[in-house]
């Protein structure tokens, strides 16, 4: 279906293309670079629904410039075309290069929604003036009067690189919140203490939005093993004023002579920086076998990749048989395999995506 969308639009837009004389220039002349995009990928992924889906897609667009190869990987991860409409119409304004815009509707499942952006696109260019970009109010949130540790000149022990931002951490609290079940809030924080490097003092405002002590205590226990500051553990006391979980906590974090954090072992994984320097090094070769080989090499020995790094290393192949070759050797390689799928959507042929979801059926 994808690949049928892609060849009428390529034709279509020989005939109706959509830079035109007398438009005034866009205003975005640089996109996100890499890491700060998937950090944002990342929180919109981690949404439940569509729904809420959008409302973080919207949020990241908010002051941001992107490719448009971003804008169709945001796109990717809406299961419904309507919610892909909504944000491909904002993410229009916000996209470097507009004259590849028509990529976008690789991203949708039926041909209407897809003439839907287009006629959009297309009234827009006509009158540029009529568009106000999304406003995004600066976020506050009111976290307990406790003593919170900074991480900036923190020298001592650490399971990550460097925590998140504080404005990613804002938004990622800020969505948290607004789920009213305390059960689902747990889950929810779990999920994005595994996915995500954290000072304690984030840790602790995290946990904050625990009614029950009980619960922090186990947010505590999922999170100490991608905390960047561990040293600074014992503040996370404060949040515990009944004895039994407090000492429950106090056991928690005592740390051997090793340096090392007793419970899970720190998450296998390639931090974005060091990708950033991989998808590089595959690069620069001119030739699409010495890319294979490199790639295969680089998978056996770092071989902890997401499915999303994944994703991205095959993008720098330009043919489905080496995409498909080195989509089913990183498999193995993949901390997250229960995602692989979204792989399937780095192929230009629907018989390649068909080949690999028979290679993972017998895997």
């Amino acid at each position: 279906m994808k690949t049928g969308i892609v060849s009428f639009i390529l034709i279509f837009t020989a005939l109706f293309t959509f830079g035109q004389p007398g438009i005034p220039q866009q205003r975005c002349n640089v996109p996100m670079p890499d890491h700060l995009f998937r950090q944002r990928l990342k929180t919109v992924s981690m949404q439940p629904t569509d729904e809420l889906k959008l409302n973080a897609a919207m949020t990241a667009l908010s002051g941001n410039c992107y490719s448009v190869e971003q804008i169709r990987t945001f796109a990717g991860y809406f299961a419904g075309d309507q919610y892909r409409l909504d944000f491909a119409k904002a993410a229009w304004h916000n996209t470097v290069d507009r004259e590849h815009f028509y990529y976008v509707f690789d991203a949708f499942a039926n041909f209407s929604t897809v003439f839907m952006l287009y006629d959009y696109v297309k009234s827009v260019e006509g009158h540029p003036h009529d568009y106000l970009p999304p406003f995004e109010p600066p976020l506050s949130m009111n976290f307990p009067a406790f003593e919170y540790p900074a991480y900036t000149n923190y020298q001592g022990p650490s399971n990550c690189n460097y925590p998140i931002r504080e404005d990613e951490f804002l938004r990622l609290a800020f969505k948290l919140n607004s789920n009213q079940q305390e059960f689902s809030r747990l889950a929810q924080l779990q999920q994005v203490a595994k996915s995500n490097c954290l000072s304690v003092a984030q840790v602790m405002k995290f946990a904050s939005l625990l009614e029950s002590e009980n619960n922090r205590l186990e947010f505590f226990r999922t999170a100490i093993g991608t905390i960047f500051d561990i040293g600074n553990l014992n503040y996370g006391s404060q949040l515990f004023a009944h004895i039994p979980n407090r000492a429950a906590f106090e056991q928690l974090i005592q740390i051997p002579d090793t340096g090392t954090v007793p419970g899970d072992t720190p998450p296998c994984y390639v931090p974005d920086n060091e990708f950033d320097q991989i998808l590089s090094t595959i690069r620069k070769e001119s030739f699409n076998s010495a890319k294979v080989t490199l790639a295969k090499q680089i998978l056996r020995s770092k071989q902890c990749f997401t499915t999303i790094q994944v994703r991205e290393m095959l993008r720098l192949f330009s043919f489905d048989d080496s995409r498909l070759e080195m989509a089913k050797f990183a498999y193995d390689f993949t901390t997250d395999p229960e995602n692989y799928y979204m792989v399937a959507d780095v192929f230009t042929f629907s018989s390649s995506r068909e080949e690999l979801m028979k290679y993972l059926a017998g895997k």
